[in-house]
């Protein structure tokens, strides 16, 4: 049996956004919801915006989840009445949300051309 394994590429991964292992921030929003923020670990760029922007417009379900861009924070809501283990089922699609969002900034990251360096024109007008 032939298992093919991919190799990695040559270059650094230019976008791996994660949750950071603690700092979970939380806060009432009246008497039926809570809203919770995380700081997100890694570069949160206009691109990766982007895409997670796109994806998020794609998806209803992930809806629920506010990205704040320029503090690299992003929030949720839950009932009152949810415990522990909800907010962890929810966190648990934050990351799986967070992965697809990497992927797909990745993609588009590689789509973009990279900028060649500017070379002046040799002049030979003038060497003899």
């Amino acid at each position: 049996m032939y298992i093919q394994t991919l190799q990695q590429p040559a270059g650094p991964i230019p976008y791996d956004v994660s949750l950071p292992e603690s700092g979970l921030d939380w806060q009432r929003v009246g008497p039926l919801f809570e809203r919770y923020s995380i700081r997100l670990v890694g570069s949160v760029d206009e691109h990766w915006a982007e895409a997670y922007q796109s994806i998020a417009a794609m998806t209803p379900s992930l809806s629920r989840f506010r990205l704040d861009a320029a503090s690299g924070a992003i929030s949720f809501t839950c009932r009152t009445t949810d415990g522990p283990v909800e907010v962890m089922t929810v966190l648990k699609i934050l990351e799986g949300f967070l992965e697809r969002v990497n992927r797909e900034a990745c993609l588009a990251a590689a789509r973009m051309e990279p900028a060649l360096p500017h070379r002046p024109a040799s002049s030979s007008a003038g060497r003899r």
